[in-house]
């Protein structure tokens, strides 16, 4: 029965061809051949010619020859297939193709942009099927580099450079000559650089070489640099791409595995592992090693005016173990700096060599201008705990007769200001670290409905302008601040909120990148200052992850640098009593008290100032914190 209905089937096409004159059983056909089809991550690659200009979606580059490979909308170098580390959307449906068309490199009209920042382009027929990819780092657009780095006995790094995939060409051939540079940084001699052979005319070559630095006291505050170069004959090597480890986070552990190939830029203070699909536990493993990390030990606030004391000579001392400060005990050694309503003076504490920042306020000044409530505020919001690293850590407080005076750590490193005056700008990494450590204090004071009011370059922990108990639903009405940095609703003289601190923190994050910001920083900032307050970017109910969430803070690990393990960029040089960090234009003056108004202080309601007098029973031991 099985093998009877197909010679049916051959008798009734014969019949049928004889009769009505159709194609012939058995006729001449033109063999077929399934192109080959490369699967990655649920992509499906295969050899096409394209009659209009194409470039790769990976590495950019023109496709010119039929060698190359697409997939759809995706168009990719043959180099470039394997590197593909997204999922397409929409495969688990039936109804649905492998294909999708964000940027796929075609001139084709119809096309929508993505306006959140990555402006990527898409048709319009495949919005539904591209995958949400805004602020992720999803290709390797400079390769990869497979590297191991060990700790040995004896303050030895062994560091084995194994090989490099989906390099960049470089050279008119579309091949390069690669070798690997590596050096601890700075190293501006560069003493300790090591490199490897030069592997000639490929884009994936294998080194498979071992180098060993020895290291001396002082150099797990530096990087271990790894380079990628591109060997040229007639003129200087190209840069191909880098990336760098923090030496002390190496001696703490092994790191094995691809690594990324970053720009210069990012390479200097950044590592990138790439996940391996065969493994799935690689991921885990390099959490650690997400950033160039080394724990850095110590409470590290950031920057401020110093703060210093001076004491009269009649004033009396607090006795041994009595808890309170008193204006005898501390010995004025310079003015750290000047505000509108006070000064800040370097202190040392009698009998010891503890050194502290007192902001000192005259009571007169304060009183003329009502704002006895704002400093017992001040007061309150220093006190909080627990808090965040990155705000100054209040000892006590006390009061004389004539002035208010707030003992605090003394911030060796000096303020923003006076380090962006030295270098004009900061590089992005520099940027984009001093302004998560200030998110994160402006996330922890908005939790607590405080808003800062006055947050500006050279006043980053001086609280003075706080307003509390600005939760959602709370606004108010309070014109002040200064004047470059105060918001749109500020000057309108409407209700304002949290809103108001993004403003000035865009201001402060454009004045470290001014110069030539990249993309990403230029969208933080259109971000931060847009003038809408209902519309800025970190005013809004989920304000703190879209912070957090911004392609600006994309090498970012918040968590690391809540802890302390993220070293800073850039660590000042400590100056303890001499005050180098700070503005000669302060400390030159001598730390003298001025005069108050008699007159004002002779009425004076003491009452006022009920309760300003404080001391911290979980002030941490100074400890000459850095920038």
């Amino acid at each position: 029965m099985a093998l009877a209905e197909p010679e049916r089937a051959v008798a009734g096409a014969v019949a049928a061809g004889g009769a009505g004159g159709a194609r012939p059983l058995f006729c001449r056909r033109g063999a077929l051949r399934h192109k080959v089809v490369h699967e990655v991550k649920s992509h499906r690659f295969t050899a096409r010619f394209f009659k209009q200009p194409t470039f790769c979606s990976h590495c950019t580059d023109f496709i010119w020859s039929v060698t190359h490979l697409g997939t759809g909308g995706t168009h990719l170098g043959d180099t470039c297939h394997t590197c593909v580390t997204w999922d397409t959307p929409g495969t688990h449906l039936s109804h649905l193709c492998h294909t999708w068309g964000t940027h796929t490199g075609v001139l084709q009209s119809d096309l929508l942009q993505c306006s959140s920042g990555c402006e990527m382009n898409v048709h319009k027929r495949c919005v539904q099927s591209v995958p949400s990819l805004c602020g992720v780092d999803h290709t390797e657009r400079r390769g990869r580099l497979q590297i191991r780095i060990q700790a040995l006995p004896g303050e030895q790094l062994h560091v084995t450079v194994g090989e490099a995939r989906n390099l960049i060409p470089m050279d008119p051939n579309g091949l390069s000559d690669p070798y690997v540079k590596l050096k601890l940084i700075p190293d501006p001699k560069n003493v300790s650089k090591q490199k490897t052979r030069t592997v000639k005319a490929t884009l994936n070559p294998v080194w498979n070489e071992a180098f060993l630095f020895t290291l001396r006291p002082g150099d797990s505050e530096r990087r271990l640099s790894v380079e990628v170069w591109d060997w040229d004959r007639t003129s200087r090597n190209d840069f191909m791409g880098a990336m760098s480890f923090g030496v002390a986070e190496l001696l703490k552990g092994h790191v094995d595995g691809w690594f990324k190939l970053l720009n210069q830029e990012e390479g200097e203070y950044y590592n990138v592992p790439v996940a391996d699909t065969d493994d799935c536990g690689l991921r885990p493993k390099f959490e650690a090693c997400n950033y160039p990390l080394e724990l850095y030990e110590g409470p590290r606030p950031l920057p401020h005016p110093g703060p210093p004391p001076s004491p009269p000579t009649e004033a009396k001392r607090s006795p041994p173990g009595s808890g309170r400060s008193q204006l005898g005990d501390f010995t004025f050694l310079m003015v750290l700096g000047k505000g509108s309503f006070g000064k800040v003076m370097l202190a040392e504490r009698r009998g010891s060599a503890e050194l502290f920042a007192i902001k000192i306020l005259k009571k007169d000044v304060v009183v003329q201008d009502d704002d006895a409530a704002s400093t017992l505020v001040e007061r309150r919001v220093l006190a909080l705990g627990p808090r965040p690293h990155f705000l100054t850590h209040l000892h006590s407080t006390f009061q004389t007769p004539d002035r208010l005076y707030f003992v605090m750590e003394y911030v060796t490193g000096g303020d923003l200001m006076y380090h962006i005056q030295q270098v004009g700008k900061f590089k992005e990494p520099h940027a984009a670290f001093y302004a998560a450590e200030i998110a994160i204090g402006l996330f922890f004071l908005h939790n607590q409905g405080i808003i800062y009011r006055d947050l500006k370059l050279d006043n980053i922990t001086d609280f003075g302008m706080c307003k509390e108990n600005i939760f959602p639903g709370n606004c108010t009405r309070t014109f002040c601040g200064t004047p470059d940095y105060i918001a749109p609703e500020i000057i309108a003289y409407q209700p304002y909120g949290k809103s108001v601190d993004w403003w000035s923190f865009g201001v402060l994050l454009y004045e470290m990148l001014a110069g030539q910001p990249p993309r990403e920083a230029v969208a933080i900032c259109k971000g931060f200052l847009t003038k809408h307050p209902g519309k800025r970017l970190g005013a809004g109910p989920g304000g703190e992850q879209e912070v957090r969430g911004h392609p600006f803070f994309r090498r970012t690990d918040w968590e690391r640098l809540e802890r302390l393990e993220v070293p800073p960029p850039f660590t000042p040089r400590p100056c303890g009593r001499n005050g180098e960090n700070f503005d000669k234009f302060f400390t030159r003056a001598p730390p003298a008290l001025t005069p108050p108004d008699a007159l004002v202080l002779a009425g004076l309601d003491q009452a006022e100032f009920e309760g300003f007098s404080f001391t911290n029973p979980d002030f941490p031991q100074p400890q000459g914190s850095l920038v």
